[in-house]
């Protein structure tokens, strides 16, 4: 390490004179400095702990990520040999609201012996992370080693069920443990009767929820805050009081199953029917047949020895792609709530971008139906499930994969640089790509961005032609447009190059055989 950089980088970070401006570039010149050396960054902040307090929380959290990607992402990880109370004596010298503390907190988990996990045990009781996602992912190594002792752990964690932004990850952790047969019984067994009623509480606040959303917060973000760690909850607690399997469960559960959330009615489904209650078999099956709970309905339902029961339609390829889109528009940062129609309107197997074989490619309508209004949109499932916001439904087919296939690649020389960001050379490219669209016609061109594919280049642009507003690319010799004007949800420029490049991609992986 370049300790004298990594230094001055460091310092002039640190307290309450820190430029919060000047903190992009110096935080990533240390991330460089660091490289290979996350031990030495460590002990420079521990050195430094006396000026945290007073630091810029985000700037704080910056660093917290620095040390975190320079220890936890390199290979092989270089926490094994890291002295645990490093990272108790950091932890102890920051605020306790500082951005990033669960990532600092996540290395005492990669470091997985007993004394490290002892020690985030203790701090996980006094001051948990603030949201469950944080505790998910601070936990989340040790569900992808089998090399730690599950009694550094259980009991003692059980006492931060209380906290809830533990809860769920805790309660995952334990049913995993005990799914993969690595414990005899599981590590909250003892705690059912608490189970039981935690269960009954967060099945009443998702039943008040589902009357008056405002119940849950009046702003979108505490409201899906607040939902998703319910939820979180309620999966979690199903799965641990059927892994159980004591009957005492079954009133919390069938409460839980009249539910109207589709994830939440299949957990209690499933563990319902693992405790033996025809109910919870009786459901499953049912579910089985709507696209947003299908392919969970359907693993239960082969774990838990009824498979066969499953019609054969469920299971055929175009109900998986139909459930996969529908499953990812539930995601909270999507739609949140599962599609009203759902249908495979095209597939096709073809050679796609980084795939080096061909792929079964889906395409997927879908629409919501809100009262009044209404949305709907063409997804894609095979090589990637996803959906673009603008609206590519009234595309060609060819061009819907054309876009999807744009979108999806990667590689370092396909690449975007936009109008108000050109250099000199560029702005001279885009001139002759200019001209050429004159001389075809369009009329009020402004250029939107230059886009570069490999070792050729195109401009896209917005324009005027036929008296409609469109966007337009072209690379000289091949040019699409697209009409904007009138639109809900028209292609960006973005939109616009994928297409572009995506007829070339595809053309040149799948070459017609005419």
């Amino acid at each position: 390490m370049n300790t004298s950089i990594s230094t001055e980088a460091l310092q002039s970070l640190l307290g309450p004179s820190a430029d919060p401006v000047a903190a992009g570039w110096r935080l990533r010149e240390l991330a460089e400095s660091s490289v290979g050396q996350g031990e030495s960054l460590l002990r420079e902040l521990v050195r430094h702990s006396e000026t945290l307090p007073g630091s810029d929380p985000a700037i704080l959290g910056g660093l917290l990520r620095v040390v975190h990607t320079t220890l936890a992402q390199v290979s092989p990880p270089g926490v094994s040999d890291l002295d645990p109370a490093l990272i108790v004596a950091l932890e102890s010298a920051i605020p306790a609201a500082t951005p990033n503390r669960h990532l600092l907190l996540q290395l005492l988990a990669l470091i997985r012996t007993d004394q490290s996990l002892a020690m985030l045990v203790e701090i996980l009781k006094d001051n948990p992370p603030k949201a469950w996602m944080e505790g998910a992912q601070l936990l989340s190594p040790l569900m992808q080693h089998h090399d730690w002792n599950f009694a550094a752990i259980y009991p003692a964690a059980l006492d931060c069920l209380q906290h809830a932004s533990l809860a769920a990850p805790l309660l995952d952790l334990a049913n995993y443990l005990t799914r993969e047969g690595r414990v005899s019984r599981h590590p909250a067994a003892d705690r059912l009767p608490m189970l039981n009623l935690l269960l009954g509480e967060v099945s009443g606040r998702l039943g008040q929820f589902e009357e008056d959303p405002h119940a849950f917060g009046d702003d979108v973000d505490t409201v899906q805050s607040r939902l998703g760690e319910a939820v979180a909850l309620a999966v979690s607690l199903c799965d641990a009081v059927g892994l159980i399997g004591d009957e005492s469960s079954i009133g919390k559960l069938n409460q839980t199953i009249n539910l109207r959330h589709r994830r939440v009615q299949c957990e209690a489904a499933g563990a319902l029917a693992r405790l033996g209650d025809d109910l919870g078999q009786k459901r499953l099956l049912e579910l089985a047949s709507d696209p947003a709970a299908r392919l969970r309905a359907i693993s239960y339902a082969d774990e838990l020895g009824f498979g066969e029961l499953v019609e054969a339609e469920q299971r055929s390829d175009n109900a998986t792609a139909e459930a996969e889109l529908a499953l990812w528009l539930c995601q909270p940062q999507q739609m949140g709530v599962p599609p009203t129609g759902i249908e495979v309107i095209d597939s096709r197997r073809m050679l796609w971008p980084s795939f080096n074989d061909p792929v079964d490619i889906r395409l997927v309508r879908f629409e919501y139906n809100f009262g009044t209004r209404q949305y709907s949109n063409v997804g894609i499932t095979g090589p990637v499930t996803f959906a673009l916001s603008a609206d590519v439904a009234d595309l060609p087919i060819d061009d819907i994969y054309a876009i999807y296939a744009g979108w999806h690649a990667e590689h370092p020389e396909i690449f975007t640089v936009a109008a108000d960001q050109f250099n000199d050379a560029q702005a001279r490219a885009i001139e002759p790509l200019q001209r050429h669209l004159e001389h075809l016609g369009y009329q009020s061109l402004k250029p939107m961005l230059l886009g570069f594919f490999l070792d050729e280049s195109a401009g896209v642009f917005s324009a005027v032609r036929d008296a409609t507003a469109c966007l337009v690319a072209t690379d000289g010799l091949e040019t699409v447009d697209h009409p904007v004007a009138g639109r809900l949800r028209p292609l960006s420029a973005g939109d616009l190059f994928n297409l572009y490049k995506g007829r070339k991609m595809l053309r040149t992986f799948n070459p017609s055989d005419e």
